[in-house]
């Protein structure tokens, strides 16, 4: 076995690895993986898929993976890891957060951010085994039923439009920079993400709901249904809110409602079934509108925190860290 860096034709055989564990909560981008998810990884601004990108590779199988997000001029790394069912307890996961967390420190980072789905306990261990503490949560919801939803109820002066390409791209990044800047460790949306998305075959211009109030975008919900591929290969008909944001000075209207029930309405006039979306575990009232509309907890997630360099203070996190192993142990409670 090696573990190697990414090189261009991987992409069909880690997807089926990452097919192979599909309770692993390995979505990108607030969606499951697809061949056209992963084209969107490797292109994204901030992954250098050739240094961050590594393999574990047995003949022509791949049976694990580790890739790393940096953004230049941030202290914080992101990572994530996967090791096929057949080859767990080989120490192989061991290697690759190894192989992250150095590529991380050489990198210039000061903190090494792992996700894991909180369900996932020997996960959790294996991360806590080797220095990482919980610092932050988020949830994964689902609609299981695209029943005819009520029609969205607009306020008073504002209208909608679709979006329009090559036009848009950049009244979204700078839509989103505003609307999701105080979340906890956001990182600023490039134009070449919003443009890598467009460039998508799912994407459809008419599932980038605007709301436009004297002229101005102040709300956005971006929808995405990946029929071509990942619904032909399960047979689901899923789609999934990617993005959903009202303008800080445009919110308490009723017009994050408004959109979302219009983006679902969109949802189940392309025939999807269902509907997928994430939310940060600092949003609660975010959480409580798609509660409200019938969405459902489906998984939360977990992120666990390292520190590159020791010499950095700790006051910053410790009451983070505190904080999200209360909350952890009032959900197991509950």
């Amino acid at each position: 076995m090696v573990i190697r860096n990414y090189r261009s034709g991987d992409e069909e055989r880690w997807l089926a690895l990452l097919h192979a564990a599909p309770s692993s909560g390995q979505d990108s981008f607030n969606q499951r993986p697809s061949l056209d998810v992963l084209r969107m990884v490797i292109e994204h601004p901030h992954m250098d898929a050739m240094q961050n990108l590594f393999f574990a590779e047995v003949g022509e199988r791949l049976v694990g993976y580790a890739e790393l997000w940096r953004t230049p001029g941030r202290p914080r790394t992101a990572g994530r890891l996967l090791v096929h069912p057949n080859w767990r307890r080989q120490r192989l996961g061991t290697a690759l957060l190894t192989h992250i967390e150095k590529r991380a420190h050489s990198d210039g980072g000061s903190y090494l951010d792992v996700r894991v789905p909180a369900q996932q306990e020997a996960g959790r261990r294996f991360l806590e085994a080797r220095g990482f503490s919980a610092v932050h949560y988020g949830w994964h919801l689902v609609l299981p039923q695209l029943n005819r939803p009520p029609p969205p109820q607009w306020p008073q002066g504002y209208q909608t439009r679709a979006f329009v390409p090559e036009q848009d791209e950049r009244t979204s990044m700078e839509l989103e920079n505003v609307c999701f800047q105080e979340e906890w460790e956001y990182v600023p949306v490039e134009l070449a993400k919003i443009e890598g998305f467009v460039r998508s075959p799912s994407f459809r211009a008419e599932g980038v709901i605007y709301a436009v109030h004297q002229g101005q975008v102040v709300g956005e919900c971006w929808d995405w249904i990946d029929e071509k591929e990942r619904n032909a290969r399960t047979g689901q008909q899923r789609g999934d809110v990617w993005c959903l944001c009202v303008h800080p000075q445009h919110r308490r209207r009723g017009l994050g409602r408004a959109l979302l029930l219009a983006g679902v309405q969109w949802l189940r006039e392309q025939d999807a079934t269902s509907a997928y979306l994430a939310v940060d575990g600092a949003n609660q009232r975010a959480k409580h509108l798609y509660e409200s509309v019938g969405f459902v907890t489906r998984r939360t997630d977990v992120w666990h925190r390292k520190r590159l360099d020791m010499q950095l203070s700790r006051h910053d996190e410790v009451g983070t860290i505190q904080d999200t192993r209360y909350r952890m142990q009032t959900m197991r409670q509950s």
